[in-house]
């Protein structure tokens, strides 16, 4: 029972109670129906007996013996609820008329009959009165009495039934204005599980109507408190987020402004002064000193491809000093260039709205990481990248991302590398979302889906040249 609802347990318990209650006026009534049968067979019983008496005395006194059975068959009236039969010792069995009432109610429709099982509960004990014609030691014959309360019985089963029946149909219309009325009171139960259904969903916004019932109004003013207070913690935690990511490309800017104004220059004037060692070597013929330059001078060129790939890692040039979609297009280009063998489909708008640079820096992240992955796990042959802006009714502008590949696809117990997890987090900072799975006909799909907010913000400051 701990299973149902909390109004079929309240319906399931009133149900059952007037089930008992039905119950207990069936035996109540069954029993009230056996006395009275009883009480009304005893009457009949009694009446008939002294009606028999009398009509015996009578005939005994004024005819001769002989004569007596014929009298009584002749003056005696069998009255409702009693059988007599008459059994003259000579010619045998006699007729007996039957009374007005009792040939009326034999001539009228025929009644109901009660069912076996209630005549066998209200059908009282059959018993016999036998008065003996006897005069001067000569038996002439007897009269016999019994009780015939097939009748009686079928009366009181047709009240019973009636009133079973009306009993019945008043339960039945108690249990279902039960069913309207605790529906009614129970609905702001409904409200609060569909509630807290659109609450887990995500859908913050939600709040419940005021309620009239008095024992609700908490919960739902509950409700609507829980509902506001998760409200402003999503909404402070999506605003710490985005702090969080603007407060990293700010560290990234800064690391990376120091390597190309520091380092930088420091490399390049180390990369001169090996150049002129590399001359002066040269002019004095010393070829150990020759080597040992040329060897400074390949490791100063590695320096300086880190260093620059470490500027690209750390701040994209291209994605704060283009626009968006320009931005996109050269870094596709250069992976273009790097994988001439791939079917390559890019699909770029040639504008696109313009934006915050932590959007601007997100996009080019997650196409970048997108991308690399592809090239790096998947050994495609085949290769598509998109990008769309869509203005959805009643929304904010998205900018949809989209990297499809060919190649071996998914393991079947992938997990989801740094770089991936980062680039999810990014983008759920920005209020957006990203998935990874697998693609229909084989290889893997990435995409992204960004809120578009606009640049409104003042310039920031400027970027290390190139």
């Amino acid at each position: 029972m701990h299973r149902l609802h909390l109004r079929w347990q309240i319906v399931l318990c009133v149900g059952l109670m007037q089930l008992a209650a039905l119950a207990l006026a069936a035996l109540v009534l069954s029993h009230k129906a056996r006395e009275a049968v009883d009480v009304e067979m005893a009457a009949a019983e009694a009446g008939a007996r002294a009606q028999v008496i009398a009509a015996m005395n009578a005939a005994l006194r004024n005819l001769p013996p002989e004569q007596v059975m014929a009298e009584l068959s002749a003056t005696l009236v069998e009255p409702r609820h009693v059988r007599i039969a008459l059994a003259d010792a000579r010619s045998g069995a006699l007729p007996v008329a039957r009374a007005e009432s009792r040939q009326a109610h034999d001539a009228a429709p025929q009644r109901r009959r009660a069912p076996g099982w209630f005549r066998g509960l209200v059908m009282p004990a059959q018993r016999e009165t036998r008065l003996s014609v006897l005069a001067n030691g000569t038996d002439y014959g007897f009269v016999s009495i019994t009780a015939a309360p097939q009748d009686e019985i079928d009366e009181v089963w047709e009240d019973a039934a009636a009133l079973l029946w009306a009993l019945g149909l008043g339960f039945g219309l108690t249990g279902v204005l039960l069913v309207l009325l605790i529906r009614r009171a129970l609905s702001p139960l409904d409200m609060l599980r569909h509630g807290l259904g659109a609450l887990r969903g995500g859908a913050l916004t939600t709040r419940l109507p005021e309620v009239a019932t008095p024992d609700f109004r908490p919960l739902v003013a509950g409700f609507n408190a829980l509902a506001r207070s998760l409200a402003t913690s999503e909404a402070d935690r999506a605003a710490l987020a985005r702090k969080i990511v603007e407060i990293g490309d700010a560290e990234r800017r800064t690391i990376a402004m120091e390597l190309h104004d520091e380092f930088g220059p420091g490399l390049f004037d180390l990369k001169v002064r090996v150049g002129a060692l590399q001359r002066a070597a040269a002019r004095t013929g010393d070829a150990a000193l020759q080597r040992d330059a040329a060897t400074m001078s390949a490791i100063v060129d590695q320096i300086q491809t880190a260093n620059t790939r470490l500027l690209t890692t750390l701040r994209p040039m291209t994605a704060s000093q283009l626009p968006l979609a320009e931005a996109l297009g050269d870094m596709l280009d250069g992976f273009r260039s790097t994988h001439g063998d791939l079917d390559w489909t890019i699909d770029l708008p040639e504008h696109l709205p313009e934006t915050e640079t932590i959007v601007d820096l997100t996009a080019y992240r997650v196409l970048q990481e997108g991308v690399t992955n592809a090239l790096r796990h998947g050994k495609p042959d085949r290769l598509r990248v998109e990008v769309q802006s869509q203005d959805l009714p009643g929304q904010a502008e998205i900018l949809c991302l989209t990297v499809e590949d060919d190649g071996v696809g998914l393991p079947a117990r992938a997990v989801e590398g740094r770089g991936l997890t980062a680039m999810r987090d990014r983008v759920g900072a920005l209020g957006g979302t990203l998935e990874l799975g697998r693609r229909p006909g084989g290889g893997t799909r990435l995409s992204a889906i960004l809120p578009l907010t606009r640049n409104t913000s003042p310039q920031s400051e400027p970027e290390p040249a190139g």
